[in-house]
Protein backbone atom coordinates (compact mmCIF):
# COMPACT_ATOMS: atom_id res chain seq x y z
CA UNK A 1 0.00 0.00 0.00
CA UNK A 2 1.50 3.67 -0.79
CA UNK A 3 0.42 6.54 1.38
CA UNK A 4 1.01 9.86 1.05
CA UNK A 5 -0.11 12.65 4.21
CA UNK A 6 -0.09 16.35 3.54
CA UNK A 7 0.66 18.29 6.61
CA UNK A 8 -2.23 20.31 8.09
CA UNK A 9 -1.73 24.00 7.36
CA UNK A 10 -2.44 26.01 10.64
CA UNK A 11 -5.79 27.59 9.01
CA UNK A 12 -7.53 24.11 8.99
CA UNK A 13 -5.98 22.70 12.15
CA UNK A 14 -9.68 23.13 13.86
CA UNK A 15 -11.28 20.95 11.93
CA UNK A 16 -9.02 18.63 9.75
CA UNK A 17 -6.74 16.08 11.61
CA UNK A 18 -5.62 14.47 8.35
CA UNK A 19 -5.13 14.32 4.70
CA UNK A 20 -4.32 10.92 3.55
CA UNK A 21 -3.82 9.89 -0.28
CA UNK A 22 -4.10 5.93 -0.18
CA UNK A 23 -3.01 3.51 -3.44
CA UNK A 24 -3.46 -0.09 -3.01
CA UNK A 25 -3.33 -1.92 -6.52
CA UNK A 26 -5.73 -4.77 -6.49
CA UNK A 27 -4.08 -8.59 -6.30
CA UNK A 28 -4.21 -10.78 -9.60
CA UNK A 29 -7.58 -12.10 -10.11
CA UNK A 30 -8.87 -10.98 -6.70
CA UNK A 31 -11.11 -8.39 -5.32
CA UNK A 32 -10.35 -5.63 -2.55
CA UNK A 33 -11.82 -6.35 0.69
CA UNK A 34 -11.55 -4.12 3.97
CA UNK A 35 -13.24 -4.63 6.96
CA UNK A 36 -13.34 -1.08 8.71
CA UNK A 37 -14.37 -1.11 12.17
CA UNK A 38 -15.71 1.98 13.89
CA UNK A 39 -13.59 5.00 14.38
CA UNK A 40 -13.72 8.44 16.39
CA UNK A 41 -12.95 10.41 13.11
CA UNK A 42 -15.45 11.07 10.82
CA UNK A 43 -14.82 12.50 7.55
CA UNK A 44 -14.73 13.14 3.91
CA UNK A 45 -13.94 10.29 1.24
CA UNK A 46 -12.60 11.29 -2.18
CA UNK A 47 -12.48 8.35 -3.83
CA UNK A 48 -10.88 7.71 -7.55
CA UNK A 49 -12.71 4.83 -8.92
CA UNK A 50 -16.67 4.31 -9.30
CA UNK A 51 -16.00 0.27 -7.93
CA UNK A 52 -15.76 1.09 -4.36
CA UNK A 53 -18.99 -0.30 -2.27
CA UNK A 54 -20.48 -0.83 0.79
CA UNK A 55 -22.05 -4.01 2.20
CA UNK A 56 -25.68 -3.63 3.17
CA UNK A 57 -26.67 -5.84 5.79
CA UNK A 58 -30.12 -5.83 5.07
CA UNK A 59 -30.32 -6.85 1.95
CA UNK A 60 -27.17 -8.98 1.89
CA UNK A 61 -25.59 -6.97 -1.33
CA UNK A 62 -22.86 -4.51 -1.89
CA UNK A 63 -23.85 -0.90 -2.66
CA UNK A 64 -21.91 1.50 -5.46
CA UNK A 65 -20.74 4.47 -3.49
CA UNK A 66 -20.68 7.79 -4.79
CA UNK A 67 -17.91 9.23 -5.75
CA UNK A 68 -17.25 10.85 -2.99
CA UNK A 69 -18.87 10.29 0.54
CA UNK A 70 -19.43 12.21 3.73
CA UNK A 71 -19.14 9.70 6.47
CA UNK A 72 -20.93 10.45 10.02
CA UNK A 73 -19.92 9.10 12.96
CA UNK A 74 -19.24 5.76 13.15
CA UNK A 75 -20.42 2.76 15.68
CA UNK A 76 -21.09 -0.48 13.24
CA UNK A 77 -18.39 -1.38 11.31
CA UNK A 78 -18.21 -1.29 7.62
CA UNK A 79 -17.22 -3.73 4.87
CA UNK A 80 -15.80 -2.24 2.09
CA UNK A 81 -15.30 -3.97 -1.83
CA UNK A 82 -13.30 -2.57 -4.73
CA UNK A 83 -13.32 -4.67 -8.04
CA UNK A 84 -10.15 -2.80 -8.94
CA UNK A 85 -7.70 -0.97 -7.21
CA UNK A 86 -8.25 1.34 -4.29
CA UNK A 87 -7.20 4.73 -4.55
CA UNK A 88 -8.77 7.48 -2.28
CA UNK A 89 -7.85 10.66 -0.51
CA UNK A 90 -9.46 10.07 3.49
CA UNK A 91 -10.27 13.64 4.88
CA UNK A 92 -10.10 12.80 8.53
CA UNK A 93 -12.05 15.37 10.81
CA UNK A 94 -11.81 16.17 14.45
CA UNK A 95 -14.78 16.09 16.87
CA UNK A 96 -17.17 18.98 16.16
CA UNK A 97 -15.92 19.33 13.04
CA UNK A 98 -18.27 17.13 10.30
CA UNK A 99 -21.41 19.08 12.34
CA UNK A 100 -19.37 22.81 11.42
CA UNK A 101 -19.13 21.51 8.22
CA UNK A 102 -22.20 20.63 7.75
CA UNK A 103 -24.82 21.88 9.82
CA UNK A 104 -26.55 18.57 9.88
CA UNK A 105 -26.88 17.08 13.81
CA UNK A 106 -23.96 14.31 14.21
CA UNK A 107 -26.85 11.93 16.00
CA UNK A 108 -28.55 11.90 12.10
CA UNK A 109 -25.67 11.16 10.51
CA UNK A 110 -24.21 8.15 12.73
CA UNK A 111 -23.72 5.00 10.84
CA UNK A 112 -24.30 6.72 7.73
CA UNK A 113 -22.97 8.20 4.57
CA UNK A 114 -24.02 11.00 2.57
CA UNK A 115 -23.25 11.51 -1.23
CA UNK A 116 -20.96 14.57 -0.70
CA UNK A 117 -21.83 16.79 -4.08
CA UNK A 118 -25.50 16.85 -2.51
CA UNK A 119 -24.46 18.11 1.08
CA UNK A 120 -21.18 20.71 -0.83
CA UNK A 121 -23.17 21.63 -3.88
CA UNK A 122 -21.39 22.37 -7.54
CA UNK A 123 -17.89 22.94 -5.92
CA UNK A 124 -17.80 19.73 -4.66
CA UNK A 125 -19.16 18.73 -8.09
CA UNK A 126 -16.37 20.26 -9.76
CA UNK A 127 -13.88 19.77 -7.94
CA UNK A 128 -14.54 15.80 -8.24
CA UNK A 129 -14.47 16.23 -11.69
CA UNK A 130 -11.06 17.95 -11.81
CA UNK A 131 -9.89 15.02 -9.80
CA UNK A 132 -10.81 12.73 -11.88
CA UNK A 133 -8.02 13.74 -13.82
CA UNK A 134 -5.39 14.73 -11.72
CA UNK A 135 -2.86 11.66 -11.65
CA UNK A 136 -0.15 12.85 -8.72
CA UNK A 137 -1.23 12.39 -4.98
CA UNK A 138 0.31 15.90 -4.22
CA UNK A 139 -1.99 17.67 -6.52
CA UNK A 140 -5.48 15.68 -5.65
CA UNK A 141 -4.52 16.53 -1.64
CA UNK A 142 -3.69 20.44 -2.13
CA UNK A 143 -7.07 20.48 -4.47
CA UNK A 144 -8.51 19.46 -1.51
CA UNK A 145 -7.02 21.35 0.86
CA UNK A 146 -8.39 24.79 -1.46
CA UNK A 147 -11.67 23.16 -1.10
CA UNK A 148 -11.48 22.59 2.51
CA UNK A 149 -10.00 26.20 2.97
CA UNK A 150 -13.29 27.72 0.89
CA UNK A 151 -15.50 26.05 3.13
CA UNK A 152 -14.45 28.44 6.35
CA UNK A 153 -16.59 31.31 5.69
CA UNK A 154 -19.42 29.07 5.56
CA UNK A 155 -18.24 27.24 8.66
CA UNK A 156 -19.94 27.15 11.97
CA UNK A 157 -18.22 28.33 15.39
CA UNK A 158 -15.98 25.65 17.27
CA UNK A 159 -17.39 25.32 20.86
CA UNK A 160 -14.80 24.27 23.75
CA UNK A 161 -16.50 21.12 23.94
CA UNK A 162 -14.99 20.06 20.49
CA UNK A 163 -11.62 20.76 21.52
CA UNK A 164 -11.70 18.66 25.20
CA UNK A 165 -13.32 15.97 23.15
CA UNK A 166 -10.22 16.19 20.38
CA UNK A 167 -7.89 15.65 23.51
CA UNK A 168 -9.56 12.53 24.57
CA UNK A 169 -7.85 11.04 21.68
CA UNK A 170 -4.62 11.51 23.27
CA UNK A 171 -5.37 10.90 26.70
CA UNK A 172 -8.79 9.15 27.24
CA UNK A 173 -7.16 7.58 30.30
CA UNK A 174 -6.93 11.02 32.03
CA UNK A 175 -10.31 12.47 32.03
CA UNK A 176 -13.57 11.44 34.35
CA UNK A 177 -17.11 12.75 31.66
CA UNK A 178 -17.59 15.15 34.97
CA UNK A 179 -14.14 16.70 34.08
CA UNK A 180 -14.45 16.71 30.51
CA UNK A 181 -17.85 18.54 31.05
CA UNK A 182 -16.59 21.72 33.48
CA UNK A 183 -13.87 21.60 30.97
CA UNK A 184 -16.40 22.72 28.77
CA UNK A 185 -17.95 24.38 30.76
CA UNK A 186 -21.24 22.70 30.74
CA UNK A 187 -23.15 21.02 33.56
CA UNK A 188 -23.47 17.05 32.29
CA UNK A 189 -26.86 17.36 31.01
CA UNK A 190 -25.30 19.97 28.50
CA UNK A 191 -22.46 17.81 27.79
CA UNK A 192 -24.47 15.03 26.90
CA UNK A 193 -27.00 17.20 24.43
CA UNK A 194 -24.16 19.11 22.74
CA UNK A 195 -22.19 15.42 22.91
CA UNK A 196 -25.07 14.12 20.69
CA UNK A 197 -25.12 17.36 18.35
CA UNK A 198 -21.50 17.86 17.60
CA UNK A 199 -20.41 13.90 17.74
CA UNK A 200 -23.34 11.61 17.13
CA UNK A 201 -23.41 9.72 20.81
CA UNK A 202 -22.89 9.57 24.15
CA UNK A 203 -19.51 10.91 25.54
CA UNK A 204 -19.06 7.37 27.42
CA UNK A 205 -19.66 5.30 24.13
CA UNK A 206 -17.01 7.88 22.28
CA UNK A 207 -14.61 6.88 24.43
CA UNK A 208 -15.23 3.65 24.31
CA UNK A 209 -14.74 3.77 20.61
CA UNK A 210 -11.03 5.96 21.08
CA UNK A 211 -10.05 3.01 23.21
CA UNK A 212 -11.09 0.42 20.57
CA UNK A 213 -9.87 2.32 18.17
CA UNK A 214 -6.53 2.27 19.84
CA UNK A 215 -6.08 -1.41 19.87
CA UNK A 216 -7.29 -1.97 16.52
CA UNK A 217 -4.55 -0.10 15.18
CA UNK A 218 -2.38 -2.07 17.18
CA UNK A 219 -3.52 -5.19 16.12
CA UNK A 220 -3.26 -4.03 12.60
CA UNK A 221 0.44 -3.14 13.26
CA UNK A 222 0.82 -6.33 15.74
CA UNK A 223 2.42 -3.85 18.23
CA UNK A 224 1.59 -6.38 20.97
CA UNK A 225 2.70 -9.56 22.75
CA UNK A 226 -0.83 -11.23 23.06
CA UNK A 227 -4.38 -10.70 23.98
CA UNK A 228 -3.44 -9.45 27.73
CA UNK A 229 -0.57 -7.65 26.54
CA UNK A 230 -3.14 -5.53 23.87
CA UNK A 231 -5.64 -4.88 26.80
CA UNK A 232 -2.95 -3.21 29.12
CA UNK A 233 -1.07 -1.03 26.65
CA UNK A 234 -5.15 0.43 26.18
CA UNK A 235 -6.58 0.76 29.50
CA UNK A 236 -8.59 -2.40 29.37
CA UNK A 237 -9.19 -3.92 32.63
CA UNK A 238 -8.04 -7.52 31.71
CA UNK A 239 -7.88 -9.83 28.18
CA UNK A 240 -12.01 -10.31 28.75
CA UNK A 241 -12.85 -6.77 29.09
CA UNK A 242 -11.08 -6.26 25.60
CA UNK A 243 -12.65 -8.97 24.40
CA UNK A 244 -16.55 -7.90 25.33
CA UNK A 245 -15.33 -4.49 23.44
CA UNK A 246 -14.31 -6.01 20.23
CA UNK A 247 -17.09 -8.38 20.17
CA UNK A 248 -19.47 -5.18 20.62
CA UNK A 249 -17.76 -3.25 17.95
CA UNK A 250 -17.18 -5.54 15.04
CA UNK A 251 -19.54 -8.78 15.74
CA UNK A 252 -16.16 -10.98 15.94
CA UNK A 253 -14.02 -13.08 18.10
CA UNK A 254 -10.68 -11.95 18.68
CA UNK A 255 -9.28 -15.00 16.84
CA UNK A 256 -11.67 -14.40 13.86
CA UNK A 257 -10.63 -10.32 13.93
CA UNK A 258 -6.76 -12.13 13.79
CA UNK A 259 -7.48 -14.24 10.92
CA UNK A 260 -9.26 -10.97 9.24
CA UNK A 261 -6.37 -8.54 9.59
CA UNK A 262 -3.66 -11.84 8.48
CA UNK A 263 -6.06 -12.27 5.17
CA UNK A 264 -6.78 -8.82 4.75
CA UNK A 265 -6.07 -7.11 1.08
CA UNK A 266 -5.39 -3.84 2.79
CA UNK A 267 -4.95 -2.33 6.25
CA UNK A 268 -6.56 1.60 7.16
CA UNK A 269 -6.70 1.73 10.41
CA UNK A 270 -2.92 1.10 11.24
CA UNK A 271 -2.11 3.89 8.60
CA UNK A 272 -4.02 6.66 11.13
CA UNK A 273 -2.87 8.15 14.25
CA UNK A 274 -4.94 9.72 17.13
CA UNK A 275 -3.30 12.94 19.28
Amino acid sequence: MFCKELPVIPALRDLVHCLLFIQQESPKDRALFYFHPPTPQSGICFHFQQSIAIYESATQTFITQPQTVVVGPQVNPVLIHSQGGYRSVRVGLLPGALYRLTGIPQDQMLDQSFDAELIFGDELKTLNQVLEKTAFPDAALHLIEQFLLNQLSKCRAKHSFDGVMHHLWSQPEVLTMRQLATDSGLCIRQFERISQQRIGMHPKLYYKIIRFSKAYQMVEKGAYNNWTDLAYKNNYYDRQHLKKDFKYFTGKSLIDLHHEVINASMLIQSKLHYE
